[in-house]
């Protein structure tokens, strides 16, 4: 587990033996040493000597995104098959609520904005870049653009769900949407998209990102970096010639993509 203070910009890791995992299934809890994570809230209880972190966080109902069968989550049909990274999300937008016991500190939270997603699988992928913003009254945006293998081979893709006012619009290049430009950044990027008449254009910059645990060929032995700081800024363009401008100054982001990368189709 690890605990990041946006304000602070200090982070800490919690490694527990396997024996400590503990998971149950009707309903669905994930158990790890005195910390807890349902459908429902979440259990907080880390301590070393410098920190400790203590709470309970209750989540709003779930808002989540379309699925089908060929589309059981967001990486669509490819979800099927075996993959070295795995990715879904879970919820694009809920209210959380409780208390916090920080270092002493006691933290009441009410009407939070919460986000949740879910990866699994041995690795991340080689080189990325994520990014995810709650906005207001359930308006949410989730992005990434990676290259992962795929049968042998490597594969650049992307995906883009915002969720606004309520309407969801979906990019995937899964799913047929083609990528215009990516230009990655020493700390930012930018994209651009198009499905049919929809064009969106979204430019990201991380500030202040700290060292994240991350899996690297099945153990947590690799380090990325991770912002709560970062500033995004979406135009989208719909089929009926509307505009819609989406903007956060507390985006949060991983940019693990050599600028060099530029674009790959």
């Amino acid at each position: 587990m690890q605990f990041t203070n946006s304000l602070t910009h200090e982070t800490k890791y919690f490694s527990y033996p396997l024996h400590e995992m503990k998971i149950e299934k009707d309903p669905f809890v994930v158990h790890m040493g005195k910390n807890s994570l349902s459908a429902k809230k979440m259990v907080l209880d880390l301590k070393e000597e410098s920190f400790e972190g203590k709470g309970e966080l209750f989540f709003g109902s779930w808002q989540e995104i379309k699925k089908s069968k060929l589309r059981p989550n967001i990486m669509g049909p490819i979800t099927y098959f075996p993959n070295e990274c795995n990715h879904s999300i879970t919820s694009m937008y809920h209210t959380v609520k409780g208390n916090l016991f920080l270092n002493g500190k006691n933290i009441f939270i009410e009407n939070a904005k919460g986000y949740m997603e879910k990866d699994w699988g041995t690795s991340f992928p080689e080189k990325y870049v994520w990014v995810q913003a709650n906005g207001e009254t359930g308006d949410s945006i989730v992005f990434s653009y990676a290259t992962v293998p795929v049968l042998g081979k490597s594969a650049t893709g992307f995906f883009l769900v915002l969720h606004y006012k309520g309407e969801e619009f979906r990019f995937s290049s899964i799913e047929g949407a083609k990528g215009i430009e990516f230009q990655p950044r020493e700390n930012g990027f930018f994209m651009e998209i198009q499905k049919r008449k929809e064009r969106v254009q979204l430019e990201c910059t991380a500030y202040h990102p700290v060292n994240l645990k991350s899996p690297h060929m099945g153990g947590m032995s690799s380090t990325i970096k991770e912002s709560l700081d970062g500033e995004l800024s979406l135009w989208l363009k719909k089929n009926n010639g509307e505009e819609i401008v989406f903007v956060s100054k507390r985006a949060s982001m991983d940019i693990h993509y050599p600028i060099e990368g530029k674009f790959d189709k």
